[in-house]
């Protein structure tokens, strides 16, 4: 089987200035529920224009979209909208899907436009729609992208019907115009003190003030999504679970001070988040303990990852002439509990094991006898 954790897949050099950079998208993942309620408000709306174009006014036809063509643009995208359903309810944090239903969507609103015998189409409110649904959930970088994917594609039905909209153009249409680009300028300068507001207190509800990894409480949130996609059977490498421990660093406390352990602590931390991908989950788990889940890895590769860890830490340790060394236990997830907690109850009672016979080493749960 292919390795899919190569070296190349650690963090590269530019996001290596901070560690609370690496939790931004998992900081901003909306719910189950809230990425739901958009999928149905999109099978709405694409009701409404089945509806719309059905009792309303007959399409135009132009050339460029007759009926045949508009009720398969409808169907294509009912399909669509289906399929990332289906995706979104195994995978929520997908940011990939994220960008593509914000572009079929800007999409979907333009090709109604086009479809729409009545030139001031009222799909145009949509745009806004779009561009605010995609934001409130998402943060700002959605709220620009809608904005230029707005205001491109709306240009370009400007372009395309040049002629219809210069024969009505009148002061209502280009107040409806005005009034629309307004709306979203003051909704964009809502939202950029609302989202400033929100990522301050997500920071401060969910990371660890000392090492700006997530914390305890904030590890569970995040990983919940990642062991229900873990099914026995499937596909799926599983998610390995990782448990780090400081070994000697309460005698760093004692002989040098606190001060220096708080800074110990601080630049493993970095070290540690330096060593993984930015998919993973790295979090302090509390005192000098340290918690790793790594998604889509099998059990001998969570090992290699250990010894990278150990390594890395060895080396800092030994530049720094501090007697400090890691402890790493290793769990793997569906095979040693369903979640991180039965995990984390296996990993803990075989580190206990190991640690009677020496600091420094790696055990994984079931590995010579231990549980």
């Amino acid at each position: 089987m292919t390795n899919r954790r190569r070296r190349t897949d650690r963090r590269s050099r530019p996001e290596r200035g901070g560690v609370m950079r690496r939790h931004d998208d998992w900081s901003s993942t909306p719910s189950w529920g809230q990425q739901r309620l958009q999928f149905l408000t999109r099978f709405f709306f694409l009701l409404l224009g089945v509806l719309y174009f059905t009792l309303g006014e007959p399409p135009r036809h132009s050339g460029l979209v007759n009926p045949f063509i508009l009720f398969s643009g409808l169907a294509i995208y009912g399909t669509l909208v289906t399929i990332f359903f289906v995706h979104a309810r195994r995978q929520l944090n997908s940011p990939m899907r994220w960008h593509a239903m914000l572009w079929i969507d800007l999409g979907g609103v333009t090709f109604a436009i086009l479809s729409d015998p009545i030139v001031v189409s009222p799909a145009f409110v949509v745009y806004v729609v779009v561009i605010l649904g995609n934001g409130l959930r998402y943060g700002m970088r959605y709220f620009a992208e809608g904005m230029v994917g707005s205001f491109i594609l709306g240009v370009s039905v400007l372009l395309v019907r040049l002629a219809d909209f210069y024969r009505i153009l009148s002061m209502s249409t280009a107040y409806f115009v005005l009034f629309g680009a307004i709306l979203v300028l003051y909704a964009y300068a809502l939202m950029s003190g609302f989202d400033r507001a929100r990522r301050q207190l997500e920071a401060e509800r969910s990371l660890d003030v000392l090492t700006g990894l997530l914390n305890r409480r904030a590890l569970y949130e995040r990983v919940e999504p990642l062991f229900r996609r873990t099914p026995e059977g499937s596909d799926n490498l599983g998610v390995a679970v990782l448990f780090a421990d400081l070994d000697r660093f309460k005698a760093v406390n004692d002989n040098l001070g606190h001060h220096v352990g708080d800074r110990v602590l601080g630049e493993i931390a970095r070290l540690l988040a330096q060593e993984v991908r930015a998919s993973d989950i790295l979090a302090r788990f509390g005192g000098d303990e340290f918690v790793f889940v790594l998604p889509d890895t099998d059990s001998t590769t969570a090992r290699e990852v250990a010894t990278r860890l150990q390594q890395a830490v060895a080396h800092w340790a030994q530049e720094q002439t501090i007697n400090i060394s890691l402890s790493v236990g290793i769990g793997h997830a569906p095979e040693h509990g369903q979640d991180l907690k039965g995990v984390l109850e296996r990993v803990d009672q075989a580190m206990y094991q190991s640690k009677a016979q020496g600091r420094g080493g790696i055990v994984c749960v079931g590995e010579n006898g231990n549980s």
